[in-house]
């Protein structure tokens, strides 16, 4: 079996992933390089109850099947683009966490009012809406990223998360930031009006935790 460590690597966040409800029943999908020419990603359709190693699918570049008796995710347009696009960027993670997915579908990006807004780097933009299972939904998510600041995650309009990172622990680890920022900011509106850090605080935060 072809990378098969790089697949029990991509099955352990899948099933993290679906623990946490981040991503349900067939929702959602993770996809890691797994060299320079190919990629691990999950399959279409298929519950993440019954997900095996073997059931992830190889694939090149341009979404072919290199290994695998399924078919790779819906998504894979929307992985691949970002991956030819953006290489520092190793593992990619679409969800459709819910706290999330509602600021999504109401276009509406999240500032940074605590600490984790700043895991990603700077305030959680929103994309411009694009048909998911598309190459246009990569680029909308790529130019929401870019910034300023360039951020390491961005809400889809209407559909969820996609987060990246330089390997799948650091994408698993954006996704759940950005979940997390997403239900203090929904709490903290219900309260009132939440005070967004300057961009002179934030700048201080990350001198602070630049010198530990």
């Amino acid at each position: 079996m072809l990378y098969e460590t790089t697949r029990k690597a991509l099955l352990k966040i899948v099933l993290k992933l679906h623990e946490k409800d981040f991503i349900q029943l067939n929702s959602g999908n993770v996809s890691v390089r797994a060299s320079t020419e190919h990629c691990a990603i999950t399959p279409t359709g298929m519950s993440y109850d019954d997900i095996k190693v073997e059931d992830m699918v190889i694939i090149d570049l341009d979404g072919a099947i290199i290994e695998g008796s399924l078919k790779p995710s819906s998504e894979t347009p929307m992985h691949m683009t970002v991956y030819k696009n953006m290489p520092d960027v190793k593992a990619v993670v679409h969800t459709h966490s819910p706290y999330a997915l509602a600021f999504a579908t109401v276009g509406r990006s999240i500032p940074v009012i605590s600490t984790e807004g700043l895991a990603i780097r700077g305030p959680i933009p929103i994309a411009q809406y694009a048909c998911p299972g598309t190459e246009a939904q990569g680029w909308a998510a790529i130019q929401a990223m870019q910034g300023p600041p360039a951020v390491t995650g961005t809400l889809l309009k209407n559909h969820g998360v996609l987060a990246t990172g330089t390997n799948l622990s650091r994408a698993f680890a954006a996704a759940c930031r950005i979940e997390m920022a997403a239900k203090i900011y929904f709490l903290a509106i219900q309260i009132g009006n939440p005070d967004i850090l300057t961009d002179e605080q934030i700048k201080e935060i990350r001198n602070v935790y630049l010198r530990k």
